[in-house]
């Protein structure tokens, strides 16, 4: 009696073990699922990128729609290096996470800051690009700086969900927060003086004041400094280490520090770190 128990008791300890451990000292479904995004992308053939194409020269579109920018040289130079075609999706600041947390999008390349907030659900790369939020407003405006605007008479254009949107209501409550889907609409309202002031990344800010012939003006004070990373479907390490490696390889073979200085005619003033 005493060796049947002993027999199942040993039988019943090898199915415990077998069911907890997997490939790599995890589950066999968990092994699966951490290869999942990469496999099933190289699979398919397609890699479903997100892009936000309101504000160039991160991205836009030209004349013909065809789209151009710095992020979609990086998400092409990422389907090339997979040996798959790009397929470019349509995002913005307001649906970018939503897109990936439902399947709709492989990877984000939507000019987003990495932060911990964000973090909770969807996982990032290393940077990819360094910026930080600034301010712009018509040329000849009192408006120098944030706290300028912390009146109710004031009317502060930005993105729902966005780090702009951060700072203006923690540095300006008092004024009137109008929200907008895109940065192309934060400038039409600027130059229609339906908002006296926008937020944006130093990269969209800078450069769209350099092209506006001295109607808009960037005051020089930098309110952040924000790591630009791409975002990833949430729980996929095996995917996080490619694309870690991906944009490290980038940044280190010095194509990064090209297609930077192609769009914006500058080298980058910010300093990539690369852990491969």
């Amino acid at each position: 009696m005493m060796k049947k128990l002993w027999c199942v008791l040993l039988v019943l300890m090898l199915v415990f073990v077998t069911l907890s451990c997997g490939p790599q000292g995890g589950s066999p479904a968990a092994g699966a699922a951490a290869a999942n995004n990469l496999q099933r992308i190289i699979d398919s053939g397609v890699l479903r990128a997100g892009l936000s194409l309101n504000g160039p020269p991160i991205g836009g579109r030209d004349n013909k729609g065809e789209p151009y920018g710095y992020d979609v040289d990086f998400a092409q130079k990422m389907a090339e290096t997979l040996g798959v075609k790009l397929e470019v999706i349509d995002v913005d600041g307001s649906t970018r996470i939503a897109a990936l947390t439902s399947g709709r999008i492989d990877v984000a390349f939507a000019n987003m800051t990495g932060t911990l907030e964000r973090a909770k659900t969807i996982d990032f790369s290393i940077p990819y690009l360094k910026s930080g939020i600034k301010m712009m407003v018509r040329t000849g405006t009192a408006f120098k700086d944030v706290e300028d605007l912390n009146m109710p008479s004031v009317k502060i254009g930005v993105g729902r969900g966005t780090t702009g949107e951060e700072l203006a209501l923690k540095f300006a409550p008092k004024a009137e927060i109008v929200y907008v889907s895109d940065f192309t609409d934060q400038i039409l309202l600027l130059r229609q003086s339906k908002v006296d002031a926008v937020f944006e990344d130093s990269t969209l800010i800078d450069f769209t004041a350099g092209q506006s012939n001295g109607t808009l003006t960037a005051p020089p004070r930098m309110y952040s400094s924000d790591p630009i990373c791409i975002g990833l479907p949430k729980g996929d390490m095996e995917f996080v280490r490619w694309v870690d490696m991906f944009v490290s390889w980038m940044i280190s073979s010095g194509w990064q520090a090209e297609t930077y200085e192609k769009w914006w005619g500058t080298p980058p003033s910010a300093n990539l770190t690369v852990i491969w």
